[in-house]
């Protein structure tokens, strides 16, 4: 039975955007108990359709023709109230971006409590409480009862988007749109996310309106496809078909870019390491309330590696392991406890002020985030510029040099003049990498820098930081939740886990025959890894 049918919808954009409508003509049904996944590039148009479901489209942009019936209804026809009462009860939606999503001034457990209380009426206060604690028990959150009284900020990203995926099925709604719902999620929690998605849909016979730019989660769990490009309509139907005799060349273009399918990476390894730790020792004690007993989280426990030039160390495990954490010590964002930072022999920790902003010019990151890492009041080519000019560069200069890294990460010299609440996820990331590179750093920490990005950017992305590596000598520390992309562009991996090194080894070592059973977890965890290693080959243990 067809529970939505997007019929003919064409959503018109504001005067001057780079094309008059986001989306042009679009159809598709989702059916009861069905999986459908919206694919396509940043800007094809899936998240404005998603938007547009629920009443939500950014002003100045709205629906132009077509018609979206649910149950019977037209939800582009109903009044502000009735869109209320749907929102959050027969429709619910898992945002891309939890930290945007969640009020950073409220406890999450009295967040998913307030989308309980509104559409389940008036409740016992135990009552919502067990059911806030349920819910976070269903999606894999350790210790509910603690985890409820914690702010936003005290919790790991992916551990924010299991709070909104608890949230948007809190009122067992008849369709679920997700909205890349497990981009920033770890291999291991995704698998379970997936599978839970997997589960409640046939339990409660739920359509879900899943939109996602990794091919491999479409593999997992599509019942449809539906690939967009442009916003319109490239081709479509039944999952196994697309995927496996895909008839449009750009469809067979996404397949083809989804990393981690030629041969391992045989690069020569510098005896002189450029960035060397030993011993790394961090201890975080965390307080829940004023009278809660303090909590002590590990992470880093002797931790040791070394990173030659041209090298490139990738950083795996899941949330909460440590791989974030790493990255800000080695910055001096975050002070060890104990260990030693050496580049070129030299203690980071003993540096003054001159030599560590020296340092730190030449130590470049790019955060997971690039909604909190891109300041809203800037114009992006201003954002970039900053960074050379502070080092001396004059402004003519500092301006080509933007032009040029926007052209290189895909975007183009006219991206400089446009704010980045104007750009998409994955095209906000590419700017925050423009404006690491603007600097020609010695070495590039990468934290899950291609997470947010479709995978033909991605491609892309990876590629030119392999480049670089031969152009510049550049050194990186890739920190990834995706073993794809490890196995892509790395020539070791360290698999992290609880702030302890698990294995590191050369990269065709760690795929061919892991060790640790952990790392052989992450492994089999890994989206698509099947339907991929069956049609290409992905280096995976079968």
């Amino acid at each position: 039975m067809t529970l939505l049918s997007v019929q003919n919808l064409s959503i018109v954009l504001p005067v001057g955007a780079d094309r008059s409508h986001a989306v042009s003509n679009v159809s598709f049904d989702v059916d009861e108990n069905q999986i459908v996944c919206l694919v396509g590039e940043s800007g094809s148009g899936k998240s404005m359709i998603a938007h547009a479901l629920l009443g939500l489209l950014p002003a100045g942009i709205e629906v132009d023709a077509g018609a979206l019936m649910f149950q019977g209804m037209d939800l582009a026809r109903l009044t502000p109230a009735q869109k209320r009462a749907v929102r959050g009860d027969r429709i619910s939606m898992i945002f891309q971006e939890p930290l945007t999503a969640l009020n950073p001034l409220k406890r999450v457990g009295e967040q998913v409590a307030e989308a309980v209380r509104i559409h389940a009426g008036p409740m016992p206060a135990k009552a919502v409480v067990a059911k806030v604690e349920e819910l976070f028990e269903q999606v894999g959150l350790p210790d509910p009862p603690r985890l409820r009284r914690a702010y936003p900020f005290q919790l790991s990203g992916g551990q924010r988007q299991r709070v909104m995926i608890a949230m948007a099925l809190c009122n067992n709604p008849k369709l679920l749109i997700a909205d890349e719902p497990t981009t920033a999620l770890d291999v291991t929690t995704q698998r379970q996310i997936l599978d839970l998605i997997k589960s409640l849909q046939k339990t409660h016979d739920m359509g879900v309106l899943f939109i996602t730019h990794d091919i491999g989660v479409v593999a997992d769990i599509a019942d449809k496809v539906v690939v967009l490009q442009k916003g319109g309509i490239v081709e479509s139907g039944e999952a196994k078909t697309v995927l496996t005799q895909p008839t449009q060349p750009y469809t067979r273009m996404l397949l083809d870019a989804v990393p981690g399918r030629g041969a391992f990476r045989k690069v020569g390894r510098s005896t002189t390491p450029v960035l060397e730790v030993r011993g790394l020792q961090k201890r975080f004690v965390t307080r829940q309330g004023l009278f809660a007993k303090p909590r002590e989280v590990v992470a880093a426990r002797d931790v040791s590696c070394q990173l030659a030039p041209g090298d490139t160390l990738a950083v795996v495990g899941e949330s909460g392991s440590g791989k974030s954490t790493l990255a800000r010590i080695l910055l001096r964002l975050v002070e060890p406890d104990a260990g030693e930072i050496l580049w070129h022999g030299a203690s980071v920790r003993d540096m003054n002020r001159k030599d560590l902003r020296n340092f730190r010019r030449k130590v470049q990151i790019v955060f997971q985030d690039p909604y909190s890492s891109l300041d809203p009041r800037l114009k992006v080519g201003e954002s970039i510029c900053r960074g050379p000019m502070a080092f001396g560069t004059s402004r003519i200069e500092a301006k080509r040099l933007a032009d040029r890294w926007l052209e290189r990460v895909g975007l183009g010299p006219q991206a400089f003049d446009r704010f980045p609440h104007e750009f998409s996820g994955g095209q906000r990331q590419r700017i925050c990498i423009a404006r690491a590179l603007a600097l020609q750093p010695e070495i590039l920490i990468a934290d899950e820098a291609v997470s947010a990005l479709d995978v033909s950017i991605q491609a892309q992305v990876l590629d030119l930081l392999n480049d670089l590596k031969v152009e510049m000598g550049l050194a990186m520390i890739f920190i990834t939740h995706d073993l794809r992309v490890a196995r892509e562009i790395a020539d070791r991996v360290l698999v992290m886990r609880q702030g302890q090194i698990e294995e590191e080894r050369p990269t065709e070592e760690l795929f061919e025959s892991p060790r640790s059973d952990y790392t052989k977890r992450l492994l089999d965890a890994v989206p698509g890894r099947s339907f991929f290693a069956a049609r290409a080959g992905l280096g995976v243990p079968a």
